[in-house]
């Protein structure tokens, strides 16, 4: 605080025009540099996400500086959270790994039981583990918006906490993985920066608490009418991980190669089978459900 400030004196009048001009130009400069979502093409878009890795930035050094913190402030090392929509609370993303390892086939993966065992382990609320319980950051209809919205957060949580705030508190995960975004652009609030600034927030908070964010690109049918909104979106996250350097896992990529995207009838959800959840010798290949699954194990 400066000895002006301190004592209640007011700034020459000189020296707060001056001030006031570099922050008038300071947001003429953020009004003319719109996102990068909103000056490409849809065929510009499509390059840039199939020339992105399916699993970026996995092990980055900011990566590791999260983890450490996260170690420092109590955070459990095997424990993970979800942020999303019915996307991921339809009962067939990742609940199944947990439910018993007899469910699913890692023929072509079986390194991949190793980490289902690691994060196979009782959590802090005395959930048998992360793969079953029911996130109070995820939720059908959820909105990437909504995470800041305490009306959004169950009965474990406290008087005006968000849903990523609770579920951050109550787990300490040392990872969050989020798919999320559907519902902004289909109901609520479809405009790219709105949704960077709400994504943006959920990954500070994340950051600070120690808990690494894990992004997911999502996945649209080009016949919709949404599908261009869904392409900018996706800029957002790949912007957004770059300038984080934290994870992302391109499902729209590898989604590109299954039958229909890998969405099933409803046109809006990843198509899924009973039986083939986790079905990882082939079901992968033909559903978008089974095709997230593993990804987000091989993240």
């Amino acid at each position: 605080m400066t000895t002006a400030h301190a004592s209640g004196m007011k700034l020459p009048r000189r020296r707060l025009r001056a001030r006031l001009a570099i922050a008038c130009a300071a947001l003429l400069m953020l009004a003319a540099a719109p996102l990068r979502a909103q000056e490409l093409t849809v065929s510009e878009m499509q390059e840039q996400l199939a020339a992105t890795p399916v699993l970026l930035n996995m092990d980055t050094a900011r990566v590791r500086e999260i983890f450490r913190r996260g170690q420092r402030l109590g955070n459990q090392p095997d424990a993970f959270s979800l942020v999303g929509d019915s996307n991921t609370t339809n009962g067939d993303f990742m609940r199944p790994l947990g439910l018993s390892a007899n469910l699913c086939s890692f023929a072509d993966y079986p390194h991949l039981r190793d980490t289902v065992a690691f994060f196979s382990t009782p959590l802090a609320d005395g959930s048998a583990n992360s793969f079953i319980r029911d996130s109070a950051a995820a939720d059908r209809g959820l909105s990437a918006l909504s995470l800041q919205d305490p009306f959004w957060a169950d009965e474990s949580c406290q008087s005006g906490e968000t849903p990523l705030d609770c579920e951050l508190r109550t787990i300490r995960p040392s990872v969050l993985i989020s798919l999320i975004g559907q519902i902004d652009i289909n109901h609520g609030l479809p405009d790219p920066q709105i949704y960077r600034d709400s994504m943006e927030w959920m990954l500070q908070r994340a950051i600070a608490q120690g808990t690494i964010p894990v992004l997911t690109t999502m996945v649209f049918l080009p016949q919709r009418a949404e599908y261009e909104t869904s392409l900018r979106f996706n800029m957002v996250l790949l912007d957004l991980a770059d300038d984080y350097q934290i994870p992302l896992i391109n499902l729209w990529r590898a989604a590109q190669a299954l039958p229909d995207s890998g969405i099933g009838p409803a046109r809006s959800h990843l198509a899924a089978e009973v039986g083939r959840f986790c079905a990882f010798a082939g079901a992968e290949r033909e559903l978008g459900g089974t095709l997230r699954n593993l990804l987000t194990l091989q993240a």
